[in-house]
């Protein structure tokens, strides 16, 4: 079970990365490392509000700093999220 789950999450996390590349005319390494690099900004930000460090704290991740991998996981569990509620 989990190996079959962690297969479909690298590959959509590979099509997501190649569409974005596509789309803006770069490789799909500088995708990934802009979105590090944004969620690294994002997270070490000294003037975050209580409600920014209360939805950063909602995404699971394994250190201090989310990886774009686990920041996907995240947001494509809670658009379901969402939806079903609706």
């Amino acid at each position: 079970m989990w190996n079959t789950t962690h297969k479909r999450r690298l590959e959509m996390n590979r099509t997501i990365y190649r569409k974005l590349a596509k789309k803006h005319g770069v490789t799909t390494e500088e995708i990934r490392r802009d979105m590090q690099s944004a969620l690294n900004a994002a997270y070490e930000n000294p003037v975050r509000t209580p409600e920014t460090v209360r939805a950063q704290s909602t995404v699971l991740r394994g250190d201090e700093v989310p990886t774009p991998e686990e920041f996907i996981r995240h947001a494509v569990r809670e658009v379901r999220r969402r939806t079903e509620k609706d």
